[in-house]
């Protein structure tokens, strides 16, 4: 987890130095996304060859599936370094709509906490009608056992 924490503030730290600079931080997104889906494309170009077999080639090139992930990897690192593996993948629309979603809770909170304490100050005013609902019924009952002791 230390190790989690450490290497996201030192991501944020490359992010913000970046953002003075933003058309090398573009460029290094550009480079960063091309990279990553050349890595794909070309990973996925390389498996059938090697499950399904090579068509008749004596060898298997494995410098090809090398060059692949070398590219895969470098392209992931610029997207994870840059911010924009979130953003790219998963979208700013999900991220905006979970944020959303978690101020709609907040606000289901504070209105649950307000109706908690309405409640609460409901009940506090129950108790005392109680107390003086069974104050009076006592006197009553006082005044009754006075009268029957009188007779």
């Amino acid at each position: 987890m230390k190790l989690f924490s450490s290497t996201k503030k030192f991501f944020k730290e490359i992010r913000e130095g970046l953002s003075n600079y933003p058309v090398i931080y573009a460029i290094l997104g550009a480079i960063g996304i091309i990279l990553f889906w050349r890595g794909v494309w070309h990973t996925a170009d390389f498996l059938p060859t090697f499950f399904l077999g090579n068509h008749g080639e004596s060898s298997i090139n494995y410098a090809i599936l090398w060059d692949s992930l070398i590219s895969l990897f470098v392209g992931l690192a610029l997207l994870l370094v840059t911010g924009l593996f979130v953003t790219d993948f998963i979208g700013s629309q999900i991220i905006s709509t979970a944020a959303k979603t978690e101020k709609k809770i907040e606000k289901i909170a504070k209105k649950t906490e307000s109706e908690e304490r309405t409640e609460e100050e409901r009940l506090d005013e129950l108790e005392k009608r109680f107390e003086k609902v069974t104050s009076h019924l006592d006197e009553h009952l006082e005044n009754i056992e006075e009268k029957l002791k009188i007779k």
